[in-house]
């Protein structure tokens, strides 16, 4: 018999029974058809979309009052649920208030656990798949909104008997599996606010708190934590009410004192948030739509709640820290917040960082006195001070704090940029003081706890350290704290056995270091610092030379990246790299391992760096070396791999040569390399021919190759190529300053070269070809207007430059009269 048949019978045969069951109850019929079609149900065998849709129709029709038939139907219908799609939206609807409203006809939990189990596992799918399928009408939701509002009732009012109907901890779930489709602010505000009510009237228990009762506040965190997700209208508009309750659970965890709960907590009156203030660096007033559309997608892209303690930079994983890596084997048994309540704290420390990742950072800031310095102060959460407050026991709450506290940072760089130390301070006590007041404070914090902290927690806290030095103004506080912090972490870099992911966040942090503004005072104690900095990568260069061969994302190899990532950081304020020849060797003989393509990079970025910072007369000696090493060793090497990742630094690093230099290079040397890159300014990919045409532009001006007339008109002979089939704007940036470096070429050594007219006209109209975009519109309006001058020492006549000239006119009158800003060609 066919398959499809049988369940239709089946399925139109509990219809029937469910008709008579109606009019003259018989469960035990009703029962048996169900029993009869679960038997035969095959999901695979449900072919016709009709069919599913009746079998949940029949389902529907059973009353909520007959408890054993619906969990049974619930049952039934989780088999097909995954087969149902967006087109039935409705029935999904329907589903949902259908299982929601049969709850309501339990009458205790206790007797009927398994079965309201069954029910809410049910539900839950048909949330879920509600939510998969993305759904966007969930304004419409009346009929699951209207059975919210008598589940916010009955957890609202806990008078409820629990012999007379089901208790509250049932709800509270429902509840939670609910809202991940509430969407409507309005809905979302009043489920918000109930569970802010219900969560406060938790704190006034008169006796300790129960096993159920810690479930049920659970829920109702977990229940905060998915809204401030849903909406971050809804998070902003009541981060006074969350943060009080947050800051509470995670200090005291299961607390009983109400005199403790800071009721209506207020901003800092230092600045008036609800008005633009000086705070306001770039001003929402007098934006233009797509300006203030673009200003919110940089807002909300910053605002992105990341994973738990995952942390990258560079595309490639600094730090793998995972929940299993956090040890609860602290002594907290004993502590007044002892580990029974370490769950409730954990889930209070990642709803705060959720909410400082979400909020506006200007709200967020306003808010500083009460998160750092305040009563519930979280940094007594970290280390031990004087008094009462007491550490928290457990390492996984330390290090979902530590993130919090990070985020903080994160986006915010240009509101901390305002913050200055001053020693003396007056009657009257700024902003600015008052913020350089708490960043100094986090920041000693953070060192002190970086000290006595497990490993885990050290690997976070290292990208806290990273983030609050990126965004801080350490120039403006006057204070020795970075050389401070290098001395705290510099010491588990070269510890026995060293842990590499511990050494990888070690070097991030210096990274930032060197990648900051630093103090004069403290750009000399640093430097200090060079030989221990240098003496270490040498060490770990030889440690991690054996897994060259290897996979590019070992852990060693991230160590090697590292290293030179810390050199490049470095030359951004101290120069004399360039004389420590070993590391030059080190470099060369990197650059020969193909399939380290991350290292490689790294390694470009900082001999470019060395170069860039090491001018003048005092080491020209030690670069001319290095330049030769680097045409005799490494550019015929990587010229011809032409690996489009590492070829264009290579190709860009030639700019920082420096003309002394460049015009002592041997001819051989020298022409070999530039014919290379002459080839390269027609290459097919993209960034290997920007940057080729950029460097030339740079090497053009050289006396060297600015005295050689058949290197002028090979070039010129690229860029005329390059103009007539290349439309792409980063291709059309570089070749608009490099005919800008070659007009001035000509201009100074016209009588040199022998041009051709029609190609002076030509490179011409390809200067005026680039003033179709605003970045190219300087050079290229300067070139044209160079390469116009050159006109009159040609036979060019006026018939043959009128059209151009008249061209020429009308498109600099129309960007004029667009207001545009640019050089004027003289």
């Amino acid at each position: 018999m066919n398959k499809e048949y049988i369940i239709k019978d089946s399925v139109t045969t509990l219809a029937i029974a469910i008709a008579d069951h109606q009019q003259t109850p018989n469960e035990i019929n009703v029962d048996t058809c169900l029993d009869k079609v679960y038997k035969v149900l095959k999901p695979q065998w449900m072919k016709n979309q009709d069919d599913i849709l009746c079998l949940f129709q029949v389902c529907q029709e059973i009353s909520p009052i007959d408890t054993n038939l619906v969990v049974k139907c619930c049952k039934l219908m989780s088999k097909v649920l995954p087969k149902l799609s967006i087109s039935e939206e409705n029935l999904l609807k329907n589903t949902i208030s259908w299982t929601l409203s049969c709850i309501f006809h339990f009458k205790s939990s206790f007797q009927h656990s398994t079965q309201i189990n069954e029910i809410l596992d049910f539900y839950v799918c048909t949330i879920q798949t509600y939510r998969n399928l993305n759904i966007n009408n969930n304004r419409n939701i009346t009929d699951v909104m209207a059975l919210l509002l008598q589940v916010l009732q009955k957890i609202e009012n806990k008078s409820v008997e629990p012999h007379t109907n089901i208790d509250i901890l049932t709800y509270i779930k429902f509840l939670e599996a609910t809202v991940v489709i509430i969407k409507d602010y309005d809905c979302i505000n009043t489920i918000g606010i109930c569970i802010i009510k219900f969560i406060e009237q938790s704190i006034n228990q008169k006796k300790c708190m129960q096993s159920y009762d810690q479930e049920v506040l659970k829920c109702g965190l977990q229940i905060l934590s998915q809204l401030i997700e849903q909406s971050k209208q809804w998070t902003n508009d009541n981060f006074n009410k969350l943060l009080p309750i947050v800051l509470l659970y995670l200090r005291y965890g299961l607390i009983f004192n109400q005199s403790k709960f800071l009721n209506d907590l207020q901003p800092s009156p230092i600045v008036q948030w609800e008005n633009p203030s000086r705070l306001d660096i770039v001003p929402m007033i007098n934006m233009t739509n797509k300006r203030r559309q673009k200003k919110k997608r940089i807002i909300e892209s910053k605002n992105k709640v990341p994973n738990f303690v995952t942390i990258s930079i560079d595309d490639e994983m600094l730090m793998n820290v995972r929940d299993s890596d956090f040890s609860e084997d602290e002594p907290c048994s004993s502590n007044l917040i002892g580990r029974i309540t370490i769950d409730i704290r954990l889930l209070a420390a990642q709803i705060m960082k959720k909410m400082f990742t979400i909020v506006e950072k200007k709200l967020l800031l306003g808010y500083l006195y009460t998160i750092v310095d305040g009563s519930m102060n979280i940094l007594n959460c970290l280390i031990s001070e004087v008094g009462n407050s007491i550490r928290e026991p457990s390492s996984k709450v330390r290090a979902t704090i530590i993130t919090a506290i990070t985020s903080i940072f994160n986006g915010s760089k240009i509101f901390f940029a305002q913050a200055q130390y001053r020693e003396k301070k007056g009657a009257f006590t700024t902003w600015s003081e008052t913020l350089a007041d708490y960043i100094i404070t986090i920041h000693n914090t953070l060192l002190k706890d970086f000290v006595m902290e497990t490993r885990s927690v050290r690997l976070v806290l290292l990208h806290c350290f990273s983030s609050v030095i990126s965004n801080t103004p350490y120039t403006r506080l006057n204070k020795n704290l970075l050389k401070s912090v290098l001395d705290a972490i510099l010491v588990y870099i070269k510890c026995e056995p060293c842990d590499n992911y511990l050494r990888i966040g070690v070097f991030r942090c210096l990274s930032s270091v060197f990648n900051s503004e630093l103090p004069q005072f403290e750009k000399e104690l640093l430097l200090e610092k060079k030989t221990e900095i240098v003496n270490l990568c040498l060490y770990l260069f030889k440690e991690t030379k054996s897994f060259l061969e290897s996979d590019q994302d070992n852990t060693q190899m991230i160590v090697r990246r590292q290293c030179w990532q810390i050199l490049n950081s470095y030359c951004n304020h101290y120069y004399g790299l360039i004389e420590n020849r070993m590391l030059i060797n080190i470099a060369i003989e990197d650059m020969k391992y193909t399939k380290q393509t991350l290292l490689r990079k790294s390694i470009l970025s900082c001999l470019k760096q060395m170069s860039a910072v090491s001018e003048g007369d005092d080491h020209k000696s030690a670069r001319l070396e290095k330049w030769k090493l680097i045409f005799r060793k490494l550019i015929p090497q990587m010229f011809a791999e032409k690996d489009p990742q590492t070829l264009p630094i290579l190709i860009e690093s030639l700019s920082t040569i420096g003309s002394d230099l460049f015009n002592d290079l041997e001819d051989e040397l020298v022409d070999l390399c530039c014919d290379e890159l002459n080839m390269f300014v027609t290459c097919e990919d993209q960034n290997i021919q920007s940057a080729a045409i950029a460097t030339l532009g740079t090497l053009i001006k050289y006396e060297k190759l600015s005295k050689n007339p058949m290197y002028i008109r090979h070039t010129i002979d690229g860029l005329l190529y390059v103009s007539s089939i290349n439309k792409v704007n980063s291709v059309q940036e570089k070749l608009a300053w490099t005919l800008n470096c070659i007009s001035e070429v000509l201009v100074e050594n016209w009588d040199l070269y022998e041009i051709e007219d029609e190609k002076l006209l030509c490179l011409a109209k390809a200067a005026l070809s680039t003033l179709d975009r605003k970045p190219c519109r300087a050079c290229g309006t300067r070139a044209l207007g160079l390469l116009l001058s050159l006109i009159d020492y040609t036979d060019v006549t006026g018939q043959q430059f009128a059209p151009l000239y008249e061209e020429s006119i009308n498109i600099l009158i129309n960007i004029a009269n667009g207001n545009d800003s640019m050089k004027v060609s003289k």
